[in-house]
């Protein structure tokens, strides 16, 4: 049985009790055997690319988040006019909103996302930190953990934005650290809670909340539970977070935080090493924007880069990319496979206004989208698609083929192909080109199926059909870095190779499955049927 929090307007009365549900998150009484589960830390191989499975791999798991919270506030409008009084932007306002933020915004990603949420915090005795708590309430988080605290008033950040471009931004707060009492309180409720949960994400926002006590009890009784911590992190002193999983600056903290100036890749695994070493941390998680993220460890670095996308507002887009990787971790995810989902949601979020949140059946309409809309490339278009991932530093890779009679064979040298870059181009023999190279009867399969079926695949990109009866013209136009034949290719002259090699490219060979190609399968059950 576990103690009810006080209902409105009610006492702590702890001889109040209930069932203890599945992701109830109240203090656990001391008869209730506590429910561990242990924390795997060793890496998996990653996919560059992202797999419907791993969205359906994430579970409704109890996290715990500790940070300070705010609300967001927008006034937006329109300028049309400097004032007379002083050479500044009129706003004629049109609409007022608001939103959950700091670690607020946290929630609401985990909760979008599916999570069940205990939140730590404290707000202020006014009708800001009132609306905070009901509009938590609106979204299914239990306020029984947020704290009022009448010394300091809750943080607002006022933006004012004229189509979606911030004029002017106007913060009311007052940044001191809580009391010894309130302090002890939370510890308290940190303890009774942390053997429920999955996972622990600390948003730091230096507000106060987070004293050096307050963290190092979240970081030991996780350590004892075995939970995994993520901390997004602030100020210089990252010995605070002594303990924590992983900690996810962005380029600029981290260059701050390591005292190094990250003007390469090897500064950034410098400095990321450097503060792996002060935190004891496995990993550190730097987002990079537009460039994504990169995970260095003390064993080794990796890019995960994200798709270009035409960027709104990227407020709160840390907030989103901390909560998928806490949702993802605490479902059992490897840290891999949690940041190619991290910068899924990041990369969708980053397109609407303010500090958003996505739900997962977003992220998988997002790859069916992808899928049916954007895939399809012709030859005209394909050059121009591809310089966004060019100014990303994405390898693009080209191979091609007839696929008539999709097969095995097919599947595994595009999967191959796929992880020698970041972006995999396929061309495809259209019928006319299929039919003068394989003769009449071909092909069996029409062009619009066979690319439908390749486009289908996660790992493939972008699927472009050409009439000629070699990809040469396609390769010039899609400049690949890297092209790829089957094996059978070697010593041979391969159509494109000089565009490749004269850009400092590379042709890589796929070992071919024996007895598997579309001409044996025909003949085959020409045979049986004779």
């Amino acid at each position: 049985m576990i103690p009810s929090g006080p209902k409105k307007g009610a006492c702590h009365n702890h001889s109040s009790e209930k069932q203890l549900l599945s992701f109830d998150l109240r203090p656990v009484s001391g008869g209730i055997p506590r429910r561990r589960e242990e924390y795997c830390t060793k890496m998996i191989s990653r996919s560059t690319h992202v797999d419907e499975n791993l969205i359906k791999r994430l579970k409704p798991v109890p996290i715990l988040v500790a940070g300070d919270v705010m609300v967001d506030e927008y006034i937006i409008g329109d300028v049309e006019r400097i004032s007379p009084e002083s050479p500044v932007p009129v706003l004629v306002a049109r609409d007022r909103l608001r939103k959950l933020g700091g670690a607020g915004n946290v929630v609401r990603n985990l909760v979008t996302l599916g999570a069940k949420v205990a939140l730590f915090a404290t707000v202020g005795s006014d009708n800001a930190g009132r609306w905070f708590k009901r509009h938590c309430e609106d979204i299914g988080i239990d306020t029984f953990w947020i704290k009022d605290d009448s010394s300091r008033p809750t943080t607002i950040k006022t933006r004012v934005v004229a189509r979606n471009q911030q004029i002017v931004r106007i913060d009311e707060e007052q940044v001191n650290p809580i009391s010894e009492k309130l302090e002890q309180s939370i510890a308290e409720d940190i303890k009774s809670v942390m053997p429920q949960v999955k996972a622990v994400v600390i948003s730091d926002y230096g507000k106060g909340l987070l004293t050096r006590h307050l963290l190092q009890v979240l970081l030991d009784e996780a350590r004892e539970q075995r939970v995994p911590v993520l901390v997004d992190p602030k100020g210089m002193d990252y010995s605070r977070y002594k303990g924590a999983t992983y900690i996810t600056p962005n380029v600029r903290e981290a260059s701050t935080a390591s005292g190094i100036d990250i003007c390469s890749q090897e500064r950034l695994v410098e400095a990321g090493r450097t503060l792996i070493k002060s935190v004891e941390a496995e990993g550190i998680i730097v987002t990079r924007g537009k460039d994504g993220i990169t995970l260095v460890t003390g064993k080794k670095y990796e890019d995960f880069h994200v798709k270009p996308v035409e960027i709104v507002d990227v407020t709160g887009a840390g907030d989103t990319v901390i909560s998928a990787l806490a949702l993802a971790t605490a479902s059992g995810l490897s840290i891999e496979n949690a940041i190619t989902l991290a910068n899924l949601a990041a990369s969708l979020v980053v397109a609407r206004f303010g500090a958003a949140s996505v739900t997962l059946t977003e992220m998988m309409e997002s790859l069916r989208d992808q899928s049916l809309n954007n895939k399809k490339q012709n030859i005209e278009d394909i050059e121009s698609t591809l310089r966004r991932h060019r100014m990303q530093g994405q390898k693009i890779v080209f191979t091609n083929g007839c696929f008539d009679l999709f097969h095995a064979g097919h599947l595994r040298t595009l999967r191959r192909a796929a992880d020698f870059g970041d972006v995999l181009v396929v061309g495809v023999n259209s019928d006319t080109s299929v039919s003068a190279i394989k003769g009449t009867g071909r092909p069996i399969v029409p062009q619009e199926e066979r690319v439908e079926m390749i486009s289908a695949l996660a790992f493939v990109d972008y699927v472009v059909v050409f009439d000629e009866e070699t990809p040469y013209n396609l390769i010039k136009a899609i400049r690949p870095d890297v092209l790829v034949k089957g094996e059978d290719w070697r010593g041979k002259k391969v159509v494109g190779e000089e565009i490749v090699m004269a850009r400092g490219g590379r042709i890589e060979f796929v070992k071919l499955v024996s007895g598997l190609s579309t001409t044996e399968i025909i003949n085959k059950i020409r045979a049986n049927h004779c």
